[in-house]
């Protein structure tokens, strides 16, 4: 399982822009991302090379973070692969809270992100079945 930083911010031109200049203006390498709106504020979720660091620049900008536990699993770059993963948790009968997609830069290979309420059974449940974890 990896570590997932939330930071919520107002839903407003130029918003992520700044956000994001924070993250990177800190040398932080921002390596999966995703964001959600809800009315006036949003949520971007980031995984990133150094979360210390990009939290600490954060909060010093007045961002509201948060960080969770999240498992990031590789999948097959073909037709169907997250089918087949989604297939293995439908199976057990878990439940996926949200999920995200991002690239694995040393293998080239798609990584899923999944946030459920039990990761280390679902952790457990996906490398039984041959899907790998980043750590």
């Amino acid at each position: 399982m990896i570590q997932q930083i939330s930071v919520y911010t107002e839903n407003k031109k130029g918003a992520l822009m700044t956000l994001v200049r924070t993250v990177s203006g800190a040398g932080v390498d921002m390596r999966a991302f995703v964001t959600n709106e809800n009315g006036e504020f949003g949520t971007v979720r980031m995984l990133t090379d150094n979360d210390k660091l990009a939290c600490a620049a954060l909060s010093e900008a007045g961002y509201l973070t948060k960080q969770t536990r999240v498992l990031a699993v590789e999948v097959s770059d073909r037709v169907g692969g997250l089918a087949g993963l989604l297939s293995v948790v439908e199976a057990a009968n878990l439940n996926i809270d949200y999920l995200y997609a991002a690239w694995d830069r040393t293998t080239g290979q798609p990584i899923i992100v999944l946030h459920t309420e039990d990761l280390s059974e679902l952790e457990s449940l996906l490398e039984s079945r041959g899907y790998r974890s980043l750590k």
